[in-house]
């Protein structure tokens, strides 16, 4: 009788193991400054780690990180901000959620044999839907959420209008617009600005007071960071959302 109870908590030990083992998000490569927070203060995103649902990465000025989530690729450029909501992955069945506040991400969703894939962006303005396909997502202030489909399609939602996007064209939605807009080409917007690390200018003021209650969940914010550098520096910043 022994024998069985210890057997069956063997048993019993590797169907969860199994079972738990297949939702993973690992960064594959940090370039530049990227900080993540899983509910505290920001730390530095190092190459190899291991997240979990819940996560925040924001990225600085020619700076980028790559994730590997369940199989499927995420770059997340230059000045962004994201939030992964969701990450759950069985035998039958992959489901993923990002939430992207601001800047640009690119996202390679696999077409898994035999899986279930639900991979989604959410913005303040829209969902976009991907099962096998690439897509280059940015979301700002200024021109709203846009999409670009290099190949294959995806389906974007919002407050009930749905959208097929096909291989080669776009999606371009504004905060409070009642419809998107179509583009043919790749989204091109430049901004330029001034980072000045222990004198925050105003578009970085800006920045903190339409998205500060994103950025961490606690005192800390990357602009502390930033101010606590050494030395005084100003950089021009010219960022292509694409």
């Amino acid at each position: 009788m022994k024998l069985f109870n210890t057997l069956l908590v063997v048993t019993v030990a590797l169907v969860f193991t199994a079972s738990s083992a297949f939702a993973a998000i690992t960064v594959v490569s940090v370039k530049g400054d990227a900080l993540y927070s899983d509910g505290g203060a920001y730390k530095p995103l190092k190459k190899g780690q291991q997240l979990k649902e819940g996560t925040r990465i924001q990225t600085g000025t020619k700076s980028q990180a790559v994730l590997d989530i369940d199989g499927h690729m995420v770059t997340i450029k230059a000045l962004t901000l994201i939030k992964v909501y969701k990450n759950i992955a069985t035998q039958d069945a992959s489901t993923n959620s990002i939430g992207l506040k601001y800047g640009s991400i690119n996202a390679k969703v696999k077409k898994l044999p035999k899986v279930k894939t639900s991979f989604l962006i959410t913005t303040p303005v829209a969902t976009s839907s991907v099962r096998g396909t690439e897509q280059n997502t940015s979301n700002g202030p200024l021109f709203g959420m846009q999409v670009f489909v290099p190949e294959g399609q995806l389906n974007v939602m919002s407050n009930g209008e749905n959208r097929n996007v096909r291989g080669g064209l776009g999606y371009n939605k504004k905060e409070g617009d009642p419809r998107s807009d179509n583009v043919s080409n790749p989204m091109q917007n430049n901004f330029i600005g001034r980072l000045n690390p222990n004198n925050l200018t105003d578009e970085e003021r800006d920045i903190l007071n339409q998205y500060g209650d994103q950025l961490v969940d606690s005192t800390q914010t990357p602009a502390d960071i930033l101010d606590n550098t050494e030395g005084n520096a100003t950089v021009d910043v010219n960022l292509i959302w694409q």
